[in-house]
């Protein structure tokens, strides 16, 4: 009997201690310190919601911080490039290009010779990376980044299994670098998905 006493003294001492110590520290929060990875990299990229700038884009990503980004509105795209290069305009200095068309299956412009095409599934959906490059005798892409003229490579991605779904292009000027451009890739969220 005396050892059951004991036992429930202490239940009802620690039950006690906890609610005091419940009491006394509820409302403190405990700082989180990001690693050091973590702040080196918030000190060189940005997250962009491109739905801000235009709602048929419905995702964000993440940026290199001196890039900007501005929608085109007579081509239905959106141009990110860096202001300190030098150029007439923000095209010239065009990093990366985003566009979309709606369809049923992936499709590619019958004016680019395709040298190489992988598939592959970028944040569970399906998507293919093309490497282009411009026919001869076709003219240029009126009002594009003149590298979308040459050798280059985009990722188109289907946004849903819908048909027709939208799909998203995003081709980037060869000398961003294959890590940069798959680093913004890989940031990616869209828009109403738990990707």
């Amino acid at each position: 009997m005396k050892t059951i006493f004991v036992i429930a003294l202490l239940i009802v001492a620690v039950g006690l201690i906890s609610s005091i110590g419940y009491l006394l520290f509820k409302d403190k929060t405990i700082p989180v310190e990001l690693s050091d990875q973590a702040q080196e990299i918030d000190k060189v990229v940005k997250l962009i919601d491109f739905s801000e700038i235009n709602s048929e884009f419905p995702f964000s990503a993440k940026i290199p911080k001196e890039f900007e980004a501005e929608y085109i509105s007579e081509l239905k795209a959106i141009n990110i490039y860096n202001p300190a290069l030098r150029g007439s305009n923000n095209i010239e200095k065009s990093q990366l290009y985003i566009s979309f068309f709606k369809a049923s299956r992936f499709l590619t412009l019958s004016t680019v010779d395709i040298t190489k095409q992988d598939n592959m599934i970028i944040k569970g959906h399906e998507a293919i990376l093309y490497e282009i490059t411009k026919k001869d005798g076709v003219p240029n892409f009126a009002g594009q980044p003149g590298w979308r003229n040459f050798k280059h490579q985009a990722l188109d991605i289907r946004l849903t299994k819908d048909s027709p779904s939208y799909f998203y292009s995003f081709a980037y000027v060869p000398d961003l670098g294959e890590k940069t451009f798959n680093s913004i890739i890989d940031s990616l969220v869209f828009m109403n998905q738990d990707n």
